[in-house]
């Protein structure tokens, strides 16, 4: 039943918090000493830590909302695979507002205690997600020609004294 349990906080947190947008029922599931090793290192990695992250993603992306696509359990930990879409309305990550829709992979492994998160590592589709904002590909537009131009100064050399 344990294993029922936890899989059912988990889907019950993706509704509440993120498709609800309530980011104040996060005490209602993180443990007050969760560690969070998926924030980025300007947060706390702990609940205080949890609630900030998911108040600026909720701000940016209004209309957020998270699928459960798959969910696993065994003993105190969950493992889920989730879709995360919405159109960036906010300031995110210092990425001014662009109007465009994304659509986020993610991946989190939970462990579970008296009913709470208290410990939980995650990796999100972080480099699709800029491309969906437009952000990347200015970023890899000055990489490429900048790798162009050393390729071709590397083929001249090499045919310089290749010939």
């Amino acid at each position: 039943m344990v294993i029922q349990d936890n899989k059912e906080l988990v889907r019950q947190y993706a509704e509440e918090v993120f498709n609800r947008r309530n980011a104040a029922a996060i005490d209602n599931f993180v443990a007050p000493d969760e560690v969070d090793h998926t924030l980025p290192p300007s947060l706390p990695a702990n609940a205080a830590g949890t609630k900030r992250a998911t108040e600026m993603f909720l701000k940016a992306f209004p209309d957020l909302h998270v699928t459960i696509d798959d969910i696993v359990a065994e003993g105190d930990k969950v493992a889920v695979k989730f879709t995360s879409h919405g159109t960036q309305r906010g300031v995110f990550a210092g990425i001014p507002p662009t109007g465009r829709p994304v659509t986020i992979q993610s991946y989190q492994f939970a462990r579970i205690a008296n009913g709470k998160f208290v410990e939980v590592w995650g990796v999100d589709d972080q480099m699709g997600m800029l491309r969906q904002l437009g952000v990347i590909p200015a970023l890899f537009g000055l990489v490429f020609v900048a790798g162009l131009g050393a390729g071709a100064g590397l083929m001249a050399l090499v045919r310089r004294i290749a010939g």
